[in-house]
Parts: structure tokens; C-alpha cells; sequence
């Protein structure tokens, strides 16, 4: 598996240590959350952010028509997005649902309390 990082921060760090923290890292969907790093599947590589670059973390919805034979509705794609201290996106990964969203969120708070969650008020 390849780890790259994110073309912004241009640090790489060893290969070894960081295979060692994902496959320790707590799994949730494409996201998996390292002691140091973020980790997200991005097709057949595997990409990550270090926590020290992450500024503030947030969860946003996509509504999506969709529509069947009998009837219509609306589906929500639930999303983390991740941004920078100069509030620039570093990443959006879609989620599985909104349970993982809100598991994800807490494990974010209680190992990295220096993240911000939630939008700017």
C-alpha cells in the first residue's frame, strides 16, 4: 500500500511507521484515525494529514434526488471535510452514514481536543 501525503504540506514521513500507526489506527469507513495522522482511502492509495496541520474539522451533508419507480426522496451523503489555520479545504471524504460521522467526531475530540469541530460561528 502506498501512503502519500497531501501535495500542500509536502512532508513525507517513513513508510514503515506510518503502515504500523494504520493498521493501528481506529477504522471508519475510508477514514482511519491514527495516533498522529488522518488517514483516508483515495482508490488504491492511501493519503494522510498530520493532526498538527488540522485546524478545524467539520461535517457537511449533500442532499441527492433520487427517484424509483413508485416514489422520490431525497438521500444525504454524509462528509468530513478537514481544513487548514488559513481555513483552505484539505480534504472532503464521504462517510457511510451519520453514526460513523458523529463516532468519528467524538474520537476526534478526545484524543485531539486542540481541533475545532463544527463550522465558525
Amino acid at each position: 500500500m502506498k501512503f502519500l501525503p497531501i501535495i500542500e504540506l509536502a512532508t513525507e514521513k517513513d513508510a514503515k511507521t506510518l503502515k504500523v500507526e494504520y493498521k493501528a489506527a481506529r477504522q471508519f469507513g475510508k477514514v482511519a484515525l491514527g495516533s498522529e495522522n488522518f488517514f483516508y482511502k483515495d482508490k488504491f492509495k492511501v493519503r494522510y494529514i498530520p493532526f498538527a496541520n488540522v485546524y478545524r474539522a467539520f461535517r457537511r451533508v449533500q442532499c441527492v434526488n433520487m427517484k424509483m419507480c413508485c416514489a422520490g426522496g431525497q438521500l444525504q451523503l454524509q462528509n468530513i471535510v478537514l481544513c487548514s489555520k488559513k481555513n483552505d479545504e484539505l480534504c472532503m471524504v464521504d462517510l457511510p452514514d451519520e453514526r460513523s460521522a458523529l463516532a468519528l467526531f467524538e474520537e476526534i475530540e478526545k484524543n485531539h481536543p486542540e481541533i475545532k469541530i463544527g463550522m465558525k460561528k
